[in-house]
């Protein structure tokens, strides 16, 4: 049987990481041209295209860093500490994933499902490195069966936010949106300090 905790930090952290709440935002920036229908196509190639993305990675990521030779432990910390500048900037409200995007938009021609929504803003590298770092942390291959329903959850939530986000974004209002971004950048700055304490402890076994 899958470990409560195990599941239970999975999810959290992937569904903060991904942030399909401050991804609203943006999105309603980026769509803001195209009729219902189109968003409609948008949101569901987009969300698809990410979700298959982390699923790879989850699950082969540690073959192809094992193919670099870098260790677990070496990416743990790493990891940690690209989580925590991502939660800092969720929490003083860097606009940095906003200026991204646009700037993709407007230098590439391609569909914008693809890019910038689907790679980087919901896949970006800090869902690809939780998504590697949680496989490696599942200790059954039951739990990363469950570490990939998981996935598909987070992604099926998200679509149904991204779907509906003219009334998320008219419910929360933008003060009630940065809030609940702030309080998600909290949370996972918390989640980052611990990836980064439990890589050290493995790469200085003595520490523990």
């Amino acid at each position: 049987m899958a470990d409560a905790t195990f599941i239970i930090q999975a999810f959290v952290t992937l569904f903060l990481i991904v942030d399909p709440i401050g991804v609203i935002p943006i999105f309603l920036g980026l769509m803001d041209k195209f009729s219902e229908e189109k968003r409609a196509k948008i949101v569901w190639k987009a969300t698809v295209i990410a979700c298959l993305v982390l699923l790879l990675f989850s699950a082969f990521g540690k073959m192809i860093f094992g193919f670099f030779g870098i260790s677990m432990y070496s990416f743990r910390i790493a990891g940690g500490i690209l989580l925590l500048i991502i939660s800092i900037e969720m929490l003083f409200g860097s606009k940095t994933r906003t200026e991204v995007s646009e700037d993709i938009l407007k230098e590439q021609q391609e569909d914008m499902a693809i890019s910038p929504m689907a790679v980087p803003l919901l896949t970006g590298p800090g869902a690809i490195t939780s998504g590697i770092m949680l496989s490696n942390s599942a200790p059954t291959p039951t739990d990363k069966g469950i570490l990939g329903l998981i996935i598909l959850l987070v992604f099926a939530i998200t679509y149904v936010l991204l779907r509906n986000s003219n009334i998320v974004y008219k419910a929360l209002g933008p003060t009630g949106t940065k809030v609940v971004v702030r309080l998600m950048g909290l949370i996972l700055s918390a989640i980052a300090i611990q990836f980064i304490i439990a890589g050290v402890r493995e790469a200085f076994p003595a520490i523990a």
